[in-house]
């Protein structure tokens, strides 16, 4: 399995530097380059903590009620269930590391089948999915709950996602983007 992938649409990437299976489940370690402009949208975990540590440039994390901006060895651990996103507010490519902790198999699986989907044309230009369907067991395998509005949709890719594992289509995404 490729330690590095490439998200096509925003030119950044993922190196899984230490997989949850490789710690015995104790964290997942990865390094993500973003370019200027990047970043995720509110939303936030129930199952793990987030570590962001500043490698290279500012990385800049939105959390409920406060902005704030890392520099290279500077980090801030992401409670679970608070809202945050991550975003590079400067004009230069940043990298930065995020731990997962515990481990988490299913959100390093979302990110290689996101950025797979990408990879494939099978995203809208903004890099969502074209299938709600991926976009629910994406967000399911991750234990990512996006914010504000989306958050009323919450109910509806819980049930798309059920539906689409009984069809055994997580473990398609899975053998196709993860293995």
């Amino acid at each position: 399995m490729q330690r590095t992938i490439i998200n096509p649409i925003y030119k950044d990437t993922v190196t899984f530097l230490e997989t949850s299976a490789e710690t015995g489940h104790q964290y997942s370690l990865a390094e993500l380059t973003l370019m200027p402009g990047g970043g995720n949208p509110p939303h936030h975990h129930t199952g793990f903590t987030e570590t962001f540590t500043a490698v290279k440039g500012v990385l800049g994390l939105q959390l409920r009620h406060e902005k704030l901006f890392l520099k290279p060895g500077e980090h801030y651990v992401v409670p679970i269930g608070e809202v945050h996103n991550f975003f590079n507010p400067g004009k230069e490519e940043i990298a930065f590391t995020v731990k997962f902790t515990p481990g988490h198999e299913g959100m390093e699986y979302a990110l290689r089948i996101a950025y797979g989907l990408a990879t494939d044309g099978l995203t809208d230009k903004k890099g969502m999915p074209k299938s709600l369907i991926a976009a629910a067991l994406i967000m399911e395998m991750g234990n990512t709950y996006l914010s504000g509005f989306f958050s009323l949709l919450k109910p509806f890719f819980s049930y798309l996602a059920v539906k689409a594992k009984k069809k055994g289509v997580d473990k398609a995404l899975i053998l196709k983007y993860c293995k």
